[in-house]
């Protein structure tokens, strides 16, 4: 599943910057573009929930330092030396402090991984035991509710992007999906595996048939062109309106695919690297195809694909690489 969310995450990135430096893709690119953000991020957050279990706290924080802090730390100040000495192309800001407040203060350089790591601060607070553990149960439904029902609120408002600071924003935005996770965690001993893997095959079928209408909404009513409705400028319950049949499409697609495919087993492992990476790597793709040829729509899902393929073979480089490893996460 965390393959299929990378590929994913890299595809809407590569659609993003096909539209940005050449030319606006045509508008069933654009639908596809907002459905993989309406899932990408939100799954990783489902599956964080879902294997966030009790352990030792400061073994858990060290932990999370190690594969997500320090690689965060580390490829943002590379970003911020890359807006200095190359290219303003990442600029959020024209001066050194503005963009270290904006890379580790506001977490705009790489927000996922930043508002991850926050949300992980609090999971201990909602960890499940391998028995069920009923108390922790209903605080993680009462806590998502609430947590749906302010962001819905902060979109009804116009407010979602009212509180920058340390990336909440995205906190409250996604923490609903973090603790969604975290309710599937506390009853997987139960019947939910086999409730999800029942009728896998007509349950992808109706699935498709909601992502087709959930993509034609995404148009309805606009004038002809490209245009297409933003996702995550949706409020909360059209989000997970659209992105929860996506999620079952993400988990019937993985439990129908043959087991111990080493090579999707190595890009789910390396998906926060291939997140990193991605901006490095696509900037670098598209460069280099397009002095070759001209820009062309083939190129976006290439360019995603070969992304995804450099990042897990510099991995399997840097991994031999004593400090450098520790420095991406690894």
């Amino acid at each position: 599943m965390k393959a299929i969310g990378a590929f994913l995450v890299i595809l809407a990135h590569s659609i993003s910057t096909y539209s940005e430096s050449f030319k606006l893709v045509p508008r069933p690119w654009g639908i596809v573009s907002n459905l993989c953000y309406a899932v990408n991020a939100t799954i990783f957050f489902v599956i964080a929930g879902y294997l966030c279990h009790k352990q030792d706290i400061p073994r858990f924080y060290y932990k999370k330092e190690t594969k997500i802090l320090i690689p965060l730390v580390s490829f943002s100040l590379l970003k911020i030396f890359y807006t200095m000495f190359l290219s303003e192309r990442f600029a959020h800001s024209d001066s050194l402090w503005g963009m270290i407040n904006d890379a580790f203060v506001y977490g705009r350089l790489y927000w996922f991984p930043y508002t991850l790591f926050v949300i992980f601060l609090a999971a201990p607070l909602f960890w499940h035991d391998k028995e069920r553990d009923s108390k922790r149960l209903v605080a993680s439904v009462a806590a998502m509710v609430i947590f749906a029902g302010w962001d819905q609120y902060l979109s009804m408002t116009g407010k979602e992007n009212s509180i920058l600071l340390l990336q909440l924003n995205n906190v409250f935005k996604y923490i609903p999906y973090f603790l969604m996770g975290t309710v599937f965690g506390h009853l997987k001993g139960d019947r939910l595996e086999s409730f999800l893997s029942k009728h896998i095959p007509i349950r992808l079928a109706v699935c498709e048939v909601l992502t087709v209408f959930f993509g034609y909404m995404l148009v309805r009513g606009l004038p002809a062109g490209d245009e297409v409705r933003v996702v995550w400028e949706l409020p909360f319950y059209k989000r997970l309106l659209i992105a929860l049949p996506l999620i079952y499409m993400i988990y019937g697609v993985s439990r129908l695919l043959p087991k111990d495919i080493k090579w999707l087993e190595l890009v789910g492992k390396r998906s926060l690297q291939i997140l990193f990476f991605d901006s490095i790597f696509r900037t670098v793709l598209y460069s280099a195809l397009t002095k070759v040829t001209e820009h062309q729509l083939w190129m976006i899902p290439v360019v995603a694909l070969l992304s995804i393929v450099l990042t897990v073979l510099s991995c399997e480089v840097i991994k031999r690489i004593p400090g450098i490893r520790t420095l991406v996460g690894l």
